[in-house]
């Protein structure tokens, strides 16, 4: 029974280890995005008609165009995505969702090891942590949260 003064909800907030994990993999992905518009990733070197060589570098998306910002967002959509989950893990197969999509973000950290998956394995490891913390939890209206009969 839902106490009084409270609204009927089917959210349910994570533990501690499970938040603070989801808030780290959070930051990190929306770091990535950053990183991609203003880390240098890449040097170059030109050389003027004189032979004086400049020196210089660019970044992800100096270099690769806008496009490569929908791959730097994956980590982070994929985590606002697990939060949710996560949340609403009262419901059936929110938990499995979860996990489903942090092993998907680990297949793609995998495949994406020789150019920025290593930069995403935090968000990763983040994730499982806030999966392996969670817990399902059942619905506030089920028979098994109920109160016995007394006889």
């Amino acid at each position: 029974m839902v106490p009084k003064g409270q609204p009927k909800t089917a959210w349910t907030r994570p533990g501690r280890p499970a938040s603070v994990a989801l808030l780290l993999a959070g930051g990190w992905g929306l770091g990535l995005i950053v990183a991609g518009f203003v880390v240098p990733m890449y040097r170059t070197a030109s050389e003027s008609t004189t032979g004086e060589v400049t020196f210089g570098s660019d970044t992800l998306v100096g270099v690769n165009g806008p496009g490569v910002v929908v791959v730097l967002a994956v980590p982070f959509v994929v985590t606002v995505l697990v939060g949710c989950a996560l949340l609403l893990r009262a419901h059936r197969g929110a938990l499995l969702a979860a996990w489903t999509l942090t092993v998907m973000l680990a297949m793609f950290t995998l495949l994406a090891m020789m150019s920025i998956g290593v930069f995403v394995v935090p968000v990763t490891a983040a994730l499982i942590v806030a999966c392996a913390a969670s817990r399902p939890q059942p619905p506030r209206n089920s028979q098994l949260s109920r109160p016995a009969a007394a006889k």
